[in-house]
């Protein structure tokens, strides 16, 4: 029986197993490919076909390819990389370490320790050798004075060679010193360019593949994307496909060239699990427009999906925010809270100022009212109550918390709606309040929440309902269905 392969993924928002097929037409297809390919390849590639519901069929190859990245009818890359000079610097950076390398200082200094390592051996075998000897004679009765004195005289030539060693080491050495003191001052160079090369290629990535998504590329590589992310045949064509309005039927991907890493040529292979792997679900589910709530002169109010930061992070790769995304349409948009990376739902802007300021303060005085939703792992043992219970930051495991008597009050209301399905108020906002009140209050973690025992993601946790004093006057009441 023919094994079928597919291309999965989790979609972001849902959490609904998505799957792409690579069919026995896609196979075929593949293999006409082939046909077209060179067979005197210099090194072995990944090559790919994605089937259309559309009619066409797109095709790619991995990174680069004939020296190219771009080749006509092919599917560009994702990223095309902004104008920079760091490549350049990088480049004569390279150089000048190379050239300081090769500075006769170093080689001096190598052949004259190596001198003076063979010949001070030589001494110290010849007055081992006589020490030997000595002691023979002084078993035989010799004078211990003359002895003494031949033993000092060996000493005294010994620390002669040693101190000629050393001036005559001090120039060439000092020379050394010198130059490997640039290099060492030009590897660090080279490193932070190296770096903020890597997070601007990231940033760039990030806008690239999830501008108008419901999730961030800092949802799906929590630490860091590989070197290399989106430059395979998968995503590249997924991602070509959406651009185009096309829809994916199947897809497979090809090893042709030398054989490397134990893939042979002409041989199906599956998504890579490092680069390739965390992009298939998200990149097969459609991209859908933010949704806005409500909006006037003085707030907007948005329907944040899960997977996406409210505002860009501590990293310079994970820059890309809910924030960022608005600010082109809503330039004057300020901060009012925010909801974790992995939570959904309804999120306050303000447009000025003074809104700002109105709308933090029901936040800081608790004068607002705020609903989730979560689905637990288990059904809560009572159907509704109270969860008191003081958090403090946990020492074993940075960024996440724990139930401790000393910690800061927290307070959360809690009734079920539907079986695991719950609905949480807070009545303070610490951090992870109610995950970890979910988890050690009620004893039943929220699915999809990892940090506390609710297993892979994604996360259920979802901000339904927001009641509040809008800075105008009068109370408004907003509100998101989740997505799960």
């Amino acid at each position: 029986m023919r094994h079928t392969y597919h291309y999965q993924g989790n979609c972001p928002s849902t959490g609904q197993i998505l799957r792409l097929e690579r069919t026995p037409e896609a196979e075929a297809a593949a293999r006409q490919l082939m046909d077209e390919l060179p067979r005197d390849l210099a090194e072995g590639k990944m090559f790919g076909l994605l089937i259309t519901a559309e009619g066409p069929f797109l095709r790619a190859f991995s990174g680069c390819w004939q020296g190219q990245v771009e080749l006509l009818g092919w599917v560009p890359p994702i990223l095309t990389h902004s104008p920079s000079p760091v490549p350049a610097e990088l480049q004569s950076l390279n150089a000048q370490i190379k050239q300081l390398a090769g500075q006769d200082c170093f080689v001096r200094v190598s052949q004259l320790q190596e001198h003076w390592k063979q010949r001070i051996q030589e001494v110290q075998q010849l007055h081992k050798e006589a020490k030997r000897q000595r002691d023979q004679r002084r078993q035989q009765g010799e004078s211990p004075l003359e002895l003494q004195r031949e033993s000092q005289r060996e000493g005294m030539l010994l620390r002669r060679l040693r101190s000629q060693r050393q001036a005559e080491l001090q120039s060439p050495e000092r020379a050394a010193a010198e130059a490997q003191a640039q290099i060492l001052q030009r590897k660090r160079r080279r490193r932070e360019l190296s770096a903020q090369l890597q997070a601007e290629m990231h940033q760039q990535l990030s806008l690239c593949l999830s501008a108008g998504q419901p999730w961030s590329l800092a949802s799906l590589f929590p630490s860091g994307p590989p070197t290399g992310t989106g430059e395979c045949c998968a995503p590249k064509l997924l991602h070509r496909a959406a651009a185009l309005g096309l829809t994916p039927v199947a897809m497979a991907e090809f090893w042709w060239g030398p054989a490397a890493a134990g893939r042979q040529s002409g041989e199906f292979y599956a998504a890579c699990q490092e680069r390739c792997q965390p992009l298939i679900g998200p990149l097969l589910a459609r991209a859908r427009p933010l949704e806005i709530l409500y909006q006037d002169d003085q707030l907007l109010a948005v329907h944040k999906p899960p997977g996406v930061l409210c505002q860009p992070g501590r990293q310079n790769w994970n820059q890309d925010s809910l924030w960022g995304r608005l600010l082109p349409r809503f330039p004057e948009l300020l901060p009012v809270h925010r909801l974790d990376l992995e939570t959904s739902g309804v999120l306050l802007w303000a447009r000025n100022p003074r809104s700002q300021r109105h709308l933090q303060a029901q936040f800081a005085e608790r004068a607002l009212e705020k609903t989730y939703e979560a689905l637990l792992c288990r059904a809560p043992a009572r159907r509704e109550g109270r969860i008191e219970l003081a958090l403090a930051a946990d020492p074993e495991r940075p960024g996440c918390y724990r139930p401790d008597p000393d910690g800061k009050a927290c307070l959360t209301d809690f009734r079920q709606l539907d079986g695991c399905r719950t609905e949480l108020r807070p009545h303070t906002g610490r951090s992870h309040q109610l995950r970890v009140h979910a988890a050690y209050g009620l004893h039943s973690p929220i699915a999809g929440d990892s940090l506390y025992g609710g297993g892979p993601g994604p996360l259920r946790l979802h901000a339904r309902r927001l009641q509040f004093t809008h800075p105008g006057g009068g109370q408004l009441v907003l509100e998101a269905s989740p997505p799960f």
